[in-house]
C-alpha cells in the first residue's frame, strides 16, 4: 500500500471513528442516526467491525472485568395502603415480588430477571 492510500485509509477511519462517536452520544439508533445522516448502515457497520477489529489487534483496548454485586440492591417498596391488590406473589430467597393484572408486562419481564439472578 502506498504512503497516499495509508494516508487516505487514516482519514478515513479517523472520520468513521468520529461518525460511530457522535453516535453513540446522540442516543438514537444506528438506523435512525445513518438515515438522519444520509448514511448507509452497511457502510455504517462496515467501519464499526473495521474499527473494533483494528483496535484489538494493535492492543490499545483494555479489558475490565465488571464483577456483579454479591447481592441485589433492590429497594424495599411496600404497596400504597388501598390501592394495590396482589393477584401472585414472586418469591426467590428474601425477594418476594407482588404483582396484579395491572402491572405492566415489562415490569414483570425485569422484575423476573433481578429474580433470576438473585437465585
Amino acid at each position: 500500500m502506498s504512503q497516499e492510500q495509508v494516508a487516505t485509509q487514516q482519514i478515513r477511519s479517523s472520520d468513521w471513528a468520529q461518525i460511530i462517536q457522535n453516535r453513540n452520544s446522540s442516543g438514537l439508533t444506528i438506523s435512525e442516526y445513518c438515515s438522519q445522516m444520509g448514511i448507509s448502515e452497511t457502510a455504517y457497520y462496515y467501519w464499526l467491525r473495521k474499527l473494533r477489529r483494528a483496535a484489538l489487534s494493535s492492543g490499545g483496548i483494555e479489558l475490565v472485568e465488571i464483577k456483579e454485586p454479591s447481592s441485589p440492591v433492590l429497594p424495599c417498596v411496600q404497596p400504597q395502603s388501598g390501592g394495590f391488590s396482589a393477584e401472585a406473589t414472586i418469591s426467590v430467597g428474601t425477594l418476594s415480588i407482588s404483582v396484579n393484572s395491572n402491572t405492566p408486562r415489562e415490569l414483570i419481564q425485569t422484575l423476573m430477571e433481578v429474580a433470576a439472578r438473585a437465585k
